[in-house]
């Protein structure tokens, strides 16, 4: 006959209190966090630059923010698990690393070549056209959209000029064969002349 066997009775290992709350707290930064990357990230519709999240606009400086918070983590990590001596001191290494780190980031965003931020400007959203028909061989004015004044643009009254602007009208003619013409919205026609 063999001897018999002792029946051992597993011990329930029971988290304390702290744990659980780290681990919760845990869960709910990593949560946190890949909510803040989708946002961050997101895209913008399709064809228009300057949309979407920072990430997606400016993905210059995203990357250099990315890499100092890396950077500054990774240097966290080392002094808080490294040896007893520099555990000791991370009153003082650690303000010391993020310096570091802040000044590196910095000068950084200065020497990045073709410059640090993108700027993207939306684009002007396409000019509306109205049409309109008019009689057969009538003469029509349309105003033709210019600054201010109407003669204030290029070689105008601004800077030495002398007013090459005119009045802002030009006199048109329409064919004789009655056909539609195209005129921008911010024009206005006028009524044609007898």
């Amino acid at each position: 006959m063999s001897p018999a066997r002792s029946k051992r009775q597993p011990v329930p290992h029971r988290h304390s209190r702290a744990d659980i709350v780290k681990a919760v707290a845990v869960g709910f930064g990593i949560v946190a966090a890949t909510a803040l990357l989708v946002w961050l990230l997101r895209p913008g519709p399709a064809g228009i630059p300057a949309t979407g999240g920072i990430m997606n606009r400016q993905p210059r400086a995203s990357w250099l923010v990315v890499g100092a918070l890396a950077l500054f983590g990774s240097a966290t990590w080392f002094i808080l698990r490294g040896r007893r001596r520099t555990r000791s001191r991370a009153k003082v290494l650690l303000p010391t690393a993020f310096g570091v780190v802040l000044v590196a980031a910095v000068a950084g965003g200065f020497a990045w070549p073709g410059g640090l931020l993108r700027h993207d400007v939306a684009p002007k959203p396409a000019p509306t056209t109205t049409t309109t028909t008019t009689v057969a061989g009538a003469t029509t004015t349309t105003a033709v959209p210019s600054g201010g004044t109407g003669g204030s643009g290029i070689g105008g009254s601004g800077i030495g000029g002398s007013g090459a602007g005119g009045s802002g009208a030009t006199p048109t003619t329409t064919p004789p064969t009655g056909t539609t013409t195209s005129v921008p919205k911010a024009s206005t026609p006028t009524t044609p002349s007898p």
